[in-house]
């Protein structure tokens, strides 16, 4: 599919980026619903801090794989 010289982002490559973001969302998901059962007052903020992780997270691995195409 397109690589940057350090990696090589063939169709493996994507399915990995993939799962990595699958097992992310669902680690995240658990500590959400951890938070919300232990302090459900502080829920929101982690909520709003989880949202701002995952897209820097999600934002950043697609980007770099957008440019190395």
């Amino acid at each position: 599919m397109g690589s940057d010289g350090l990696i090589e982002l063939d169709q493996s490559c994507w399915s990995a980026l993939a799962k990595y973001n699958l097992v992310l969302a669902t680690v995240f998901a658990v500590l959400l619903l951890v938070v919300r059962e232990l302090n459900p007052g502080q829920a929101h903020l982690f909520l709003l801090i989880e949202n701002g992780v995952l897209a820097l997270l999600f934002g950043g691995i697609q980007t770099y794989c957008w440019i190395s195409r």
